[in-house]
């Protein structure tokens, strides 16, 4: 277990403490000065030192907030050892479509839905890798969620990276391009049971549907396809104004539907994430559990610093102006 610190320099807001402080010893000061002109015995040094150490404690306080402390340490995974599970998001530029300005995009619905099947499948080593007119990985399975929702919030976005625009197929997204996934190292050997569930909008450049089943069939994995889409969806400046080169193409459910029930795949609209669970489930099933790799765990404590740091303010308010 170690401690770091994420902004030290941060700190250095622990001197406005230091500046109150310096004001409540010169208050004391003429406090006290003024009670011995007007013959007057000053408050006890109880009364005065407890203010500002309280002060004092405060500063401190958000000082290591602002320094954002983290305790990290490093323990065993326990996991599923013949069964993994790969999120697969579509990061062509189609996924920036929305209902309306301001409104969800594809991608971050897409994101919703990748965080609702990982928290649904706990002890099962989940990975996640991005689509265009290539798969590629971003993180391999493991059971560790917060590294899996990290790296999906800062890692996975639109076309981060972009497609190779030298194919000259017109569309980014390249569905046949996931036979990949069972013909290259994207689950351990040892992972006999293999899901990918697919977050797409389903705009993609034609299949061929035989590369594609067999390519999934030789690596034993499972696709299910999730659809994010809905037809009056349209890419929008940031003034609000849609792009007039884009439009939805209403014949996607069509080609999905087809296409999944040609390589024996199942596809699901994005309200159906329960569904997809359970498919996920049915196809992983169950098996031994055991070590699966070493895993780095953190925990925040400046919130708790924050926290902390209401007692001794409210101490001074209460003797302020309660007692």
């Amino acid at each position: 277990m170690n401690l770091t610190f994420l902004t030290p320099w941060a700190a250095l807001v622990g001197l406005l403490g230091a500046l109150a402080l310096w004001a409540l010893v010169g208050a004391e000061r003429r406090s006290r000065a003024l009670a011995r002109a007007l013959g007057l015995a000053p408050r006890s040094w109880a009364g005065a030192v407890l203010p500002a150490a309280a002060v004092f404690v405060a500063a401190v306080l958000l000082a290591l907030a602002a320094a954002q402390p983290v305790v990290a340490r490093v323990r065993n995974g326990q996991g599923r050892l013949d069964a993994e599970a790969l999120v697969v998001v579509d990061i062509s530029r189609s996924m920036l479509a929305r209902r309306r300005p301001g409104g969800l995009s594809r991608m971050e619905r897409a994101k919703e839905i990748a965080k609702q099947v990982r928290a649904s499948l706990p002890g099962v080593p989940v990975g996640i890798a991005s689509l265009t007119d290539r798969v590629l990985p971003h993180m391999f399975p493991t059971t560790n969620q917060d590294a899996f929702v990290a790296t999906l919030d800062r890692a996975v976005g639109v076309e981060r990276p972009p497609p190779d625009r030298r194919s000259g197929r017109g569309r980014a997204t390249a569905l046949g391009s996931l036979r990949t996934l069972g013909t290259a190292n994207f689950f351990r050997p040892g992972a006999r049971k293999r899901v990918a569930i697919v977050l797409t909008d389903g705009e993609s450049a034609p299949v061929r549907v035989g590369p594609l089943a067999t390519g999934l069939a030789q690596g034993n994995v499972t696709l299910l396809l999730v659809h994010v889409w809905s037809v009056d969806e349209r890419i929008f400046r940031a003034n609000g104004v849609p792009l007039p080169e884009y439009l939805a193409d209403p014949d996607t459910p069509g080609f999905l539907e087809s296409l999944t029930n040609a390589i024996g795949a199942r596809v699901f609209a994005e309200d159906e994430g329960g569904d997809v669970v359970r498919a996920a489930r049915e196809a992983l099933g169950s098996g031994p559990t055991g070590p699966s790799g070493r895993e780095l765990h953190s925990l925040q404590l400046a919130p708790y610093a924050v926290l902390a740091s209401f007692v001794p303010l409210l101490f001074l308010v209460w003797r302020r102006n309660l007692r």
